[in-house]
């Protein structure tokens, strides 16, 4: 299975989501086979996110692609790696790439997408306070929804707690740039600890048995102050709507520790 991650990585950056970046060295510790890793805008700019995916690609020997800057950026280097990729495709930012290459006639097995929510509480601006990667570049997700074979929304999402425990495993030039984000933690939930959003989209290849899934159809929501909301009906994509939380952390420092000298 050659797998393809679109993503919008940072590392050492307080309040920007270090998910991605646990997510492709699970995927890694995993042994999934990545052909790549594009960046994409989003959780900070296209600078930072491409600077931090070059740093993990650096890491593990894989080839990186800088993508778009911001919604309808659809001229990059990232979109034509997509577009050559016909294997498994992972979304995990905004999808601003992935509907670029699929305007250049990008066909792939399957394609995973991380976003969207049930809630229908309003999505409040900055904050993106109920889902944030489809929310952000609207057209992009109604480009990319109906390719999708795979949705893992926000809840289930929100059900995983990581802490600072689940970092220590990890190599200490790593560890160093994830701490800002679990320091910060307590500024946004209360408590010290992260949802591991972008892990469980990785997860779901690895160890599928970790999660109850649904066959439905998934279309955008198109009110604006309910930015990111998906409505469910019938229709075949693998929705995942929960998962099982204590297993998942077993799952993640099995692998991680198991592969230890390879992340």
């Amino acid at each position: 299975m050659s797998v393809l991650i679109d993503c919008d990585p940072t590392l050492g950056r307080p309040f920007s989501d270090i998910d991605d970046v646990l997510a492709i060295v699970f995927a890694q510790a995993a042994g999934v086979e990545i052909a790549a890793v594009t960046s994409v805008w989003g959780n900070a700019s296209i600078g930072h996110t491409t600077a931090t995916a070059e740093r993990i690609t650096r890491r593990f020997g894989l080839p990186s692609h800088r993508g778009a800057s911001g919604p309808g950026d659809s001229d990059t280097h990232a979109a034509r790696a997509l577009a050559r990729h016909t294997g498994t495709v992972v979304a995990l930012g905004p999808l601003t790439n992935v509907a670029a290459a699929l305007d250049l006639g990008a066909r792939w097995e399957r394609l995973v997408v991380l976003g969207g929510t049930t809630s229908d509480r309003l999505n409040l601006r900055p904050l993106h306070t109920t889902e944030f990667n489809l929310a952000v570049d609207r057209q992009a997700a109604f480009r990319v929804l109906p390719h999708a074979t795979d949705v893992v929304l926000m809840e289930p999402c929100r059900q995983v707690w990581f802490g600072r425990t689940h970092l220590a495993p990890l190599p200490s030039s790593l560890r160093r740039g994830m701490l800002p984000w679990w320091a910060t933690s307590v500024l946004r939930h209360g408590r010290f600890g992260f949802h591991p959003w972008d892990v469980l989209a990785v997860a779901l290849l690895t160890h599928p048995g970790l999660f109850r899934t649904t066959r439905c159809g998934v279309t955008l929501d198109r009110s604006r102050r309910r930015a990111g909301r998906v409505v469910l009906g019938e229709g075949d994509v693998r929705v995942v709507h929960g998962v099982d939380a204590d297993l998942l952390h077993s799952v993640w420092f099995e692998v991680i520790r198991n592969a230890a000298h390879d992340v």
